[in-house]
């Protein structure tokens, strides 16, 4: 090696590779001396020609696939450059390989994915890419420079007036400083990516587990295959295992849950190396139709609300994304108005129930796929308005206060459209005791009330409340019935055929039955025991009655 003269003022070297300095495109220095063959690896050989390429002279590389025989169709990718022209020949496929525009120093590593009945198989190849251009250093004005690359000299080239030595020099990937006698020289020569990655398909389905295959190469900076450096993967959902298959290859699954359809995402990074980065993308698309689903707008249907309720039907993979389909939509107790499709798989109406009910409570919508089986229902409750009307129902004209025995009266609710509303109502009285209220139907409520004891015939008042709106009841209070009622009775019994016809006479006497949960507060229930006896032209007979009688007071008096 030659003693390199004394740079003056701690010479500064820059070595400039981009377009800038693409003059030195026609030269054509010697080639480097030729090293080991850069790195491959997998079942599909992949091999270049020539192996290396000096960037701004070589600007193509054939590429050979050598393939297993069930290998029915193979897909190549780049770290750099790109890839044309594949096509089948015996033994495999070529192609064509486009080294990159620019002049850095760097390595394109090569991959393959060869599809068989089977599955995949892969194989790679690193490809090295020489650098060129002009080394710019800084010296005293009239010296000769030399700087050492490798095992390469370039120069030496005498410094001009300026002191500016202009070095055309050939990097190769991984060299990063070039040597003036025993002084490093830095080239500014950027990271490069050392990294490569694939995935064995770039479509799968939304609604199940999906696996996918993913293969990662790693190089050293000059095109060895890198031991032991694993890539770190960091999905965008899922989960990631890897294994290194061999130096330089790392097989991993990349695991996906059932979810969203769109675009995942698969970072795949070197932890040492800024530059060594790859995004994969993968497209997950709906899976066949298995749900139509049916929503509202909003929670129920009020009789009193302006807007109508609108209704879609979807049409849905098992997690949810929405399909394709032809959907047909009815309803039972509404009518569906506006009928439209929204979206592919999406059908809108709106629903038309009311103001009257009729005594519905609910709207069923359903919807259909057609011709596929698959449909999808859901419940619409109606609700009716604000209480606008209370009325008593049922209320006798007189009731038997004796202080002790419940009597149920009920009270109805209902908005101005008639529909029965849920409101409980406070029901108060003016001499007797309102024990609870308690619902028996949908706006229709039971009030156990107990009378006051009376001795004679006295006007109550019951005044029920909900809302603004009051219910009012006036029945009159009579005196208890007695504990025994003996009554005699009188007639003339006849045959309407005129077989049998006489005098008659009877006497009947009643027991208190306290029934009212059976009967009701209207009546007045009673054991009741009878003596009857009659004369006939035939003679006489007596018989003995006995069971259950009802009387319903009306007044004072009792029918």
């Amino acid at each position: 090696m030659r003693a390199a003269p004394r740079i003056a003022d701690a010479a500064r070297a820059a070595l400039l590779l981009a377009g800038a300095l693409a003059t030195l495109a026609a030269r054509r220095p010697a080639r480097a001396e030729e090293p080991a063959p850069p790195a491959s690896g997998g079942a599909l050989r992949l091999s270049a020609e020539p192996q290396r390429l000096l960037l701004g002279r070589d600007s193509a590389a054939d590429l050979r696939i050598a393939t297993p025989t069930d290998v029915e169709d193979v897909s190549l990718s780049s770290s750099a450059g790109r890839i044309d022209g594949l096509r089948r020949v015996p033994g495999g496929f070529v192609a064509r390989f486009r080294a990159p525009a620019d002049r850095i120093p760097q390595i394109a590593i090569v991959a393959a994915l060869g599809r068989t009945p089977h599955g995949t198989e892969h194989g790679w190849l690193a490809i090295p890419l020489f650098g060129q251009g002009d080394a710019r250093v800084r010296t005293t004005p009239g010296q000769e420079i030399t700087l050492e690359i490798g095992d390469r000299s370039f120069g030496p080239r005498r410094a001009g007036a300026d002191g500016i030595a202009v070095i055309p020099v050939v990097v190769p990937p991984g060299v990063r400083e070039a040597h003036h006698g025993f002084k490093p020289i830095d080239l500014h020569v950027p990271e490069t990516q050392l990294l490569h990655a694939v995935i064995d398909r770039g479509t799968v389905l939304a609604d199940r587990q999906e696996r996918v295959r993913v293969l990662a190469y790693v190089v050293a900076p000059h095109g060895a295959a890198r031991r032991g450096d694993a890539p770190v993967f960091e999905p965008s959902r899922g989960s990631v295992s890897a294994v290194e298959r061999e130096p330089g290859a790392v097989e991993a699954t990349w695991t996906l849950p059932p979810g969203r359809a769109g675009e995942e995402r698969l970072s795949v990074r070197l932890q040492a190396s800024a530059a060594s980065r790859t995004v994969l993308r993968l497209e997950t698309v709906a899976g066949p139709l298995a749900v139509v689903a049916v929503s509202f707008d909003r929670d129920a249907l009020v009789a009193d609300a302006a807007d109508r309720v609108t209704v879609t039907a979807r049409a849905l993979d098992a997690a949810g994304n929405p399909v394709p389909a032809t959907l047909a939509m009815t309803a039972e107790g509404a009518e569906l108005a506006d009928v439209r499709p929204h979206a592919p798989g999406e059908l809108e109406a709106r629903v038309v129930a009311g103001p009257s009910f009729g005594g519905r409570s609910q709207v069923r919508v359903t919807a259909s796929a057609d011709g596929i089986g698959i449909s999808g229902a859901r419940i619409l409750p109606l609700r009716p308005g604000e209480p606008a009307v209370a009325r008593f129902e049922e209320v006798a004209g007189t009731l038997r206060g004796d202080g002790a025995r419940a009597s149920v009266l009920r009270v109805a609710v209902a908005d101005r459209h008639g529909n029965p509303v849920d409101a409980p109502p406070a029901v108060t009285a003016e001499r007797g005791k309102v024990l609870d209220v308690a619902a028996a139907a949908l706006g229709a409520f039971d009030v156990r009330y107990v009378a006051p004891a009376v001795s004679a015939p006295t006007r109550e008042v019951l005044v029920a409340t909900v809302g603004g709106v009051k219910a009012t009841a006036d029945p009159l209070l009579l005196a208890p019935a007695p504990a025994w009622q003996g009554s005699p009775d009188a007639g003339y019994l006849a045959d309407v055929r005129g077989r049998f016809g006489g005098p008659r006479a009877g006497f009947a006497l009643d027991a208190p039955a306290d029934w009212v949960a059976l009967l009701g507060h209207q009546l007045d229930p009673s054991w009741r025991g009878e003596l009857e006896a009659m004369k006939s032209r035939s003679g006489g007979a007596v018989a003995l009655l006995g069971g259950m009688a009802v009387a319903r007071p009306l007044s004072s008096w009792v029918i």
